[in-house]
């Protein structure tokens, strides 16, 4: 299970993979897009906040995951 590396079981939650992966595909099809039309400052401000509230919510440090910087994540 996706959720199980937070250490929360995602029936508990009510959500399953497959929502999960869906958040996930449409938060990165959003900062394509926010990529395309946002200054550099800007875009890497907005993947920053997107990092620190998805290991907020999940207790993983994403950000060493997946960087700002990281043309790869986006």
């Amino acid at each position: 299970m996706l959720l199980s590396a937070s250490g929360q079981d995602a029936s508990e939650d009510g959500v399953t993979d497959d929502e999960v992966v869906a958040a996930a595909e449409a938060l990165g099809e959003e900062l394509a897009a926010a990529k395309e039309s946002a200054s550099e400052f800007a875009f890497t401000t907005m993947v920053m906040q997107c990092n620190e509230a998805i290991s907020d919510e999940t207790g993983l440090d994403y950000g060493s995951v997946c960087g700002a910087d990281d043309d790869s994540c986006c």
